[in-house]
């Protein structure tokens, strides 16, 4: 079998997708693997997708859906991304599919990403709204980063909200980890100091939960103090587990400690939505370390859908080591989309070993969407091995 044979698979399971929404995003995504071997097939389903895209009735939904779209031409056909990108409605989300597209060609595309990135910043600054144009700045900024950390700088400090600014700082320490660790510090640090003036508890959250990931991979213990700044137990206790999940490696007695202290704090909570929230993050991050333990706590989760989607975390994270063990524990999830995405999840992860035992997992997952997004990247897998193996890709998987 081949990947185009797979490919052609799960163009036949698109069929079966009723919702325009979910075509368009199926076809992106066939479209994105099948570009190395039919470009011009790809461009096609492409455009098919954007066809689907005009019927998504609800706004929101229908632009979500167009970025994706956008970022899948970017890696088929990124010449036709900004004709495409000017029918969006706002400046803002113009810029932001500029932006995205930048990131996405840094490596392949680099002069191409920075003619996005330059007619992003154009537009941006001339945006009149204060606080629309610090929003659109932000996501300049952290996709210069890529390219140009001192002008990336620049763009940060012509940003007046106090928010937007720290989480630029943030951004482009995330986007850059290669800094050296003085220059991330400081940029980090002057990020926390603008977080402690924000006034507004939802806001400061915001920035602190970026701010508490990037710091959590450089100095743990400085993260951990700046969980007291939060003023919403269930925000602290994401933070902890965020924070755990860098320490899993090499120190985890303390993320284990990390995780119990979070799941106190979320036991306090509440709001259920806040409370099964932060029980979905904690769980997840416990699975690293005890998957008896995980389990125990999101069977506890009252909320069906929260239930749901945390055992799907949980089982995406056991299928790296155990494909038998999260295949268990996604017959618990009673929801047939949440349960076909984590066998998605389950063949992704089996497919280097055994991909074979991948390819029917995948052929087996109800609902189409998923099964089209599990075709498509055991697919791409396949391709990578035909590079690297040309000589025995030919016969190395039956059907």
């Amino acid at each position: 079998m081949t990947a185009k044979e797979l490919l052609d698979e799960g163009l036949k399971a698109v069929e079966e997708i009723d919702e325009p929404e979910w075509k368009a995003l199926a076809l992106s995504k066939i479209a994105q693997v099948l570009a190395e071997v039919d470009k011009a097939k790809a461009i096609s389903l492409l455009d098919n997708a954007l066809h689907f895209v005009r019927q998504i009735r609800d706004q929101s939904w229908q632009l979500s859906v167009l970025l994706t779209v956008i970022g899948a031409f970017t890696d088929v056909d990124a010449k036709q991304v900004p004709q495409i990108v000017m029918d969006l409605p706002s400046e803002t989300l113009q810029i932001l599919a500029l932006s995205d597209a930048a990131e996405k060609l840094a490596q392949k595309e680099r002069q191409t990403a920075l003619k996005f990135l330059s007619e992003a910043e154009r537009i941006a600054m001339a945006i009149e709204d204060e606080d629309s144009r610090d929003e659109a700045l932000n996501a300049v900024a952290e996709a210069f980063a890529l390219f140009d950390i001192e002008h990336a700088l620049k763009i940060a400090q012509t940003i007046k909200s106090l928010p937007n600014k720290a989480a630029t700082l943030i951004g482009i320490v995330r986007v850059r980890p290669e800094l050296g660790k003085q220059q991330a510090e400081r940029m980090l640090e002057e990020g926390t100091k603008i977080a402690k003036q924000i006034k507004d508890p939802e806001e400061r959250a915001m920035v602190l939960d970026e701010l508490i990931e990037v710091l959590s991979k450089i100095d743990f213990q400085q993260a951990i103090a700046l969980t007291d700044l939060f003023a919403f137990p269930e925000r602290k206790a994401v933070a902890l587990s965020v924070i755990a999940q860098s320490l899993t490696g090499d120190n985890p007695a303390k993320a284990r400690e990390l995780l119990n202290e979070a799941a106190q704090l979320a036991r306090k909570v509440r709001d259920p939505d806040r409370q099964a929230s932060a029980w979905r993050s904690i769980c997840a991050m416990m699975a690293l370390l005890d998957i008896e333990q995980a389990l125990n706590w999101a069977r506890q989760i009252h909320d069906r859908d929260w239930r749901n989607w945390t055992l799907g975390d949980i089982a995406a994270i056991v299928a790296n080591s155990s494909c038998d063990e999260a295949i268990k524990i996604a017959q618990e999830i009673d929801d047939l989309e949440e349960r076909s995405s984590t066998f998605a999840d389950i063949a992704f992860a089996l497919a280097s070993s055994d991909f074979e035992g991948a390819l029917k997992i995948a052929r087996k997952i109800p609902d189409a969407f998923y099964r089209v997004q599990a075709l498509a990247e055991l697919a791409r897998t396949l391709l990578k091995f035909e590079r690297d193996f040309p000589s025995e890709s030919k016969n190395s998987v039956q059907q």
